[in-house]
């Protein structure tokens, strides 16, 4: 099965409208409690998409605040959230955003990055680049995220194939081959990066091969 079989539905798919719903339950942070209550503004439940993300002249802390409530709706997994936010840590992350934005960076600065801030991984700091129109080797940064690996693993997409075996936890080589891949195809395909990004993470476990009987 290859990606090209969907074009005509992948270029119409509005991925600026993925959104999720972020109730202010989840999200508690002892050090940041006033500061997120703002962010709610009275409201039990906020609405995130991406085109909010990508169109904001907020300040760079609420970006991140919001980067990560979009991308962890339910705050994930653990105490990785409370680790990144932790004062050093969120300092450090702030000024990693400002060199980010709208900026040129190669793989290693980027993933050098995720070894100097604790419980900083590729699926954050892929959404925190993505959304600030990142470039690395002349292609848009796309988010890389558990949901994409386990596709490309599962050998559905030849187009993917090069990048079979990819782990999570070890992507430097293959995220740069990643954007290398999605970004060539967007080419060819005359869609957004971003469009292919959303199929593979909507769909892309979710379908498979037509066979005849």
């Amino acid at each position: 099965m290859r990606i090209i079989e969907f074009q005509s539905f992948i270029r119409e798919f509005p991925f600026k409208n993925q959104s999720f719903d972020i109730k202010r339950e989840n999200w508690k942070v002892d050090l940041h409690e006033d500061f997120i209550t703002d962010l709610f503004a009275g409201k039990d439940t906020i609405t995130l998409n991406r085109f909010d993300l990508f169109n904001s002249k907020m300040e760079i802390k609420e970006f991140i605040f919001k980067t990560l409530m979009w991308g962890y709706p339910t705050k994930g997994r653990g105490n990785n959230i409370d680790n990144l936010l932790k004062n050093e840590s969120l300092d450090k992350l702030i000024q990693t955003i400002g060199d980010f934005k709208e900026n040129k960076i190669s793989i290693g600065e980027m993933l050098d990055e995720m070894q100097a801030i604790h419980s900083l991984g590729t699926s954050t700091i892929t959404k925190f680049a993505y959304f600030l129109n990142t470039e690395i080797a002349g292609n848009k940064v796309v988010i890389l995220d558990q949901k994409i690996i386990d596709t490309i693993n599962s050998g559905r997409f030849e187009e993917l194939n090069e990048l079979k075996g990819i782990k999570y936890d070890k992507t430097r080589k293959q995220y740069n081959k990643y954007l290398q891949i999605i970004n060539g195809l967007s080419k060819s395909m005359n869609v957004e990066p971003d469009q292919i990004e959303i199929f593979l993470f909507t769909f892309g476990k979710n379908l498979s091969e037509l066979r005849g009987y």
